[in-house]
This record gives structure tokens, sequence and C-alpha cells, in this order.
């Protein structure tokens, strides 16, 4: 009996351990995000980063999308000009399914000055990403534009339903790249 009662006491000191030490740190004042960093291979990031660089990375490519590449890029233009990071690529999806559909040549995923006759090329996607994420912080979100329900109606007036929710679906598959399905990829 007491060998017994040993052999369940030894089982349950993990659980025991694992409670206590969640336990105490539930009492340590937590940091903001922004001021938690993390050493990785000798190189200094910030928390949350190498995260977001990796599940746009897998969205992108279960997209078979050329933008993978650029993955790093959405990121820092995001950081750099307080955006979620999946704005842009859900845009770029949204306007050339991800990259794939646009004007040979023009690097130009978002649709950004594009229209009649009227289209504006890139030198390589991360200029572009530049540009744009550039832009939509000048142009939209400096006038309180910051969601893609507030930003259809300029981005895209004639098709701002359609848009926004495409948009929208496309941050919710980056935000959860296992989401699967069989909806098409479609552009405006």
């Amino acid at each position: 009996m007491s060998k017994k009662r040993t052999i369940i006491q030894l089982n349950t000191l993990p659980f025991l351990a694992v409670f206590a030490v969640s336990s105490a740190l539930t009492r340590i004042p937590a940091k903001q995000p922004a001021e938690l960093t993390v050493a990785f291979i000798g190189r200094e990031f910030e928390n949350g980063r190498e995260e977001k660089i990796i599940a746009l990375r897998t969205f992108l490519e279960d997209q078979k999308s050329p933008l993978l590449e650029n993955a790093e890029t959405f990121v820092d233009v995001a950081e750099k000009y307080g955006m979620d990071y999946r704005l842009l690529p859900a845009i770029a999806c949204m306007e050339s399914s991800c990259g794939k559909r646009l004007i040979p040549g023009s690097y130009n995923p978002f649709g950004w000055g594009i229209y009649g006759n009227n289209a504006i090329h890139f030198k390589s996607y991360d200029e572009a990403i530049e540009v744009v994420g550039k832009g939509i912080s000048e142009k939209y979100f400096s006038r309180g534009l910051d969601t893609p329900e507030k930003m259809a109606p300029v981005y895209t007036p004639p098709n701002s339903v359609k848009w926004k929710n495409g948009v929208n679906f496309f941050i919710s598959k980056i935000e959860n790249p296992k989401v699967t399905d069989n909806t098409t990829l479609f552009s405006s």
C-alpha cells in the first residue's frame, strides 16, 4: 500500500511543480510587449517578430505566392509604420491573388495607382511594400482610416464591400494559417 501511495505521489509532483511555477509567474508584473526582446542566434528581435514572419511565410507558401521571400519586409514595414503586419499581404492577396496576377514587370501586387490605363510600376516587391506601406500610413492611417472597413470606400470605391470582405478574409487566414477551406482566391 505504501509503495502504491509513493508512486501516486511521485506522479503528481510534476503537476504540482507546473502549478507552483505558473502561480508564481502570474504574480510577476508583465512587461509591455514592445519592451520584450529575445536573443536569437546572436541577434536580438522584438517579441513576436519571428512568429509574425513564420506565420506570414507559412500563409504565403500555402498560397504559392511569389511574395514568400518578402515576408520579413512585410513585417518590417508594418512595424515601421505602426500597422497590423497582416494588412499589406491581405491587400496584395485581394488585389492580385497574393501577387500571382499582376501587370507583368510591375511588382505591384497592391493595385496601387492602377486605374484605367494608368499603372504604377516598382523595381521590386520590397520597394512596392515600402512605398505602399508609407502611402497607407500617410494617406489613410493619418486620417483615421486604419481598418479595412474604414479604408475600403477610399481604396477601392466601386468595390468597397467586396474589397473589405476579401481583405478581412485574408487577414483571418494569416492569423491562423492552419485554417483550410476550398475558397478560390479572387482579385478585384
